[in-house]
């Protein structure tokens, strides 16, 4: 019984020394830059990898007393170098070190270039920028008084901020992005609530331009800029401000909305869901959403998608438009501004009236079993005009129908009539205009009273 107590001993400690080396391991390979003074906290930026820099991208607020430390694996000695634009491969020695053990110290007397900690055969590149050099200034902003800003909107800014530049150990030049906000008013369309939403915007620019373009504004607003994030992180961002621009830029929207006939059960395609239009007349209410700076509003039908050829054109808020033709019609909402240098459209509707269909049943059963069979209607499909009569065998006339969606119960001023062959004759016109005449004998299947 004590053989596997010691088998367990024994990988307890195997297990205890494993962890042991571990860490130890770890320990080894910790390496830690870490670059301070200069006023203010320096900012940190780890770039892409095929940089080359394993020591990241430090700018600092100045070079006044600012130091790099870098804290190694051991006390054995750490040589600094630095280079230029032209990359790592022939660096020059630096003087200014200080090493106390793990930690080797230089101190920061010029900037803008790169620099090289070796130890132990292992290199490690970092870049150094001296934010005092290229300082971000802003001191005002304007906006462009350029005709025909309806999809940007043009951004005069007074000062200046060069480009934050770095290289790479092969000599390929970066830009650390200053990251510049602009923030203003527009408007978006809301689907849910069906209106236009005043919502604040912003964008970020990456660096520094006297003119800047951002997506024209669709209301009045000013635009404010702010930054950047060197200036953000350090609690010193700057912000300017524009006077209210009046806006030139335009939004259109549009909604469709179909009525149905729900009562007419005999009408094919009544009720589509997935389109619309269907079997006419279509009734259909097109609503136009605007913007603030449109003037003009312009619902055009066409047959074209592209709407190459105009078949009609609209002016109303609310048009209420009954479909009747059959085939494709497109229709769009087009909105324009006080100059019509900026127009807008709305989605394309797609309106389709199928072709047309008329069948007239042969026999019903009137007053026999409620509901079922009980009312002699015509089957349909996009008829735009309809007239039926009925007669009994000595030509009387029982009924006379003027819609389609009608039908005849089997009374007679208010009785019901026998049982026996009655005849109807229909004159109708479909939606593609041709007109439609239909006749025959209806038989009524019931017991004579």
């Amino acid at each position: 019984m004590s053989i596997p107590l010691i088998i367990i001993q024994i990988d307890m400690y195997r297990y205890l020394l494993l962890l042991a080396t571990l860490f130890t391991t770890g320990s080894l390979c910790a390496q830690q830059i870490t670059v301070s003074g200069g006023g203010k906290p320096a900012y940190s930026y780890t770039p892409e990898a095929s940089t080359g820099l394993n020591g990241g991208v430090f700018v600092v607020y100045s070079l006044d007393q600012a130091t790099i430390e870098f804290s190694g694996t051991d006390d054995s000695p750490v040589s600094w170098s630095k280079f230029g634009p032209s990359g790592a491969a022939s660096p020059s020695p630096v003087t200014g070190v200080v090493q106390n053990g793990y930690l080797s110290t230089l101190s920061l007397t010029e900037a803008d270039c790169g620099y090289i900690a070796e130890q132990n055969g292992r290199s490690y590149y970092m870049w150094v920028i001296d934010y005092s050099q290229a300082p971000l200034v802003l001191n005002g902003a304007s906006v462009s008084n350029d005709a025909g800003q309806c999809e940007l909107t043009t951004l005069m800014l007074d000062g200046s901020g060069s480009r934050l530049n770095y290289y790479s150990i092969n000599g390929a030049p970066k830009v650390l992005n200053r990251e510049l906000t602009i923030s203003y008013m527009t408007l978006v369309w809301n689907e849910e609530a069906q209106t236009y939403v005043q919502t604040a915007q912003s964008e970020t620019i990456d660096n520094f331009s006297s003119t800047v373009q951002v997506t024209s504004p669709l209301c009045n607003t000013d635009f404010t800029i702010s930054g950047d994030q060197l200036l953000n992180y350090w609690g010193m961002g700057q912000t300017i401000s524009t006077d209210e621009y009046i806006t030139t830029a335009i939004g259109v929207e549009a909604i469709a909305i179909q009525t149905y006939r729900e009562d007419a059960l005999n009408e094919d395609d009544r009720h589509p869901t997935d389109y619309l239009g269907g079997s006419a007349p279509a009734e259909i209410e097109f609503q136009a959403y605007t913007t603030d700076a449109v003037t003009h509003i312009e619902w055009e039908f066409s047959n074209k998608e592209d709407f190459s050829t105009t078949l009609a054109r609209y002016n109303d808020q609310t048009l209420r438009y009954t479909f009747r033709d059959e085939g494709t019609t497109y229709v769009r909402l087009v909105g324009s501004n006080s100059t019509a240098e900026c127009q807008a459209y709305s989605e394309t509707f797609t309106v389709t009236i199928g072709t047309p269909r008329l069948e007239a049943p042969n026999a019903f059963s009137p007053g026999t079993s409620p509901g079922v069979n009980d009312e002699w209607k015509v089957a349909y499909k996009s008829i735009v005009s309809f007239k039926c009569w009925i007669f009994n065998k000595w030509g009387v006339q029982m009924c006379y129908l003027d819609s389609p969606d009608k039908g005849w119960d089997g009374k007679y001023r208010g009785k019901y009539v026998d049982p026996g062959v009655y005849y109807y004759v229909i004159e109708a016109k479909g939606a593609n205009n041709q007109k439609l005449k239909l006749k025959g004998h209806i038989n009524i299947m019931r017991t004579k009273d």
